[in-house]
């Protein structure tokens, strides 16, 4: 895995500079499910995933929150915190698409209590922009 986020370091070295001159970070929820050869790689090397994964985020300007599997379904459940530019966001994801080892990949922004909060501030005005339409 760390192999892989670091080749996506090497596809977008232009937007992590821009990414990491800024102090704003998002927070992901990243939801996978391992593929049979997946398995048999971390059968075959079992290992603290964990580990690997916090140096290639960290090698792309971003931070590892936490990294759980469950128990019951067998996906693991990575949380990170990525430099807030949407470009590197996005090929950050889709860098872990054609690995070929994963069943299925969500990725989900986490919001603060205190955003939504900010966020659930700004619906009226919004409602009432779009009742003047």
């Amino acid at each position: 895995m760390n192999r892989i986020l670091l080749s996506a370091a090497l596809c977008v070295s232009a937007t992590v500079a821009a990414a990491q001159d800024t102090k704003d970070m998002r927070t992901f929820l990243f939801i996978g499910a391992s593929n049979s050869a997946a398995w048999e790689m971390q059968i075959a090397n079992p290992g603290d995933r964990a580990a690997s994964v916090k140096g290639g985020i960290e090698a792309l300007g971003g931070e590892l929150l936490s990294h759980y599997w469950g128990l019951g379904n067998g996906k693991n459940y990575i949380t990170v915190a990525l430099p807030d530019d949407p470009t590197f966001i996005q090929a950050f994801y889709v860098s872990r698409l054609g690995d070929g080892l994963l069943e299925d990949y969500q990725m989900i922004e986490l919001m603060s209590s205190a955003d939504m909060a900010e966020a659930l501030a700004c619906v009226p005005e919004i409602k009432a922009q779009d009742d003047l339409k």
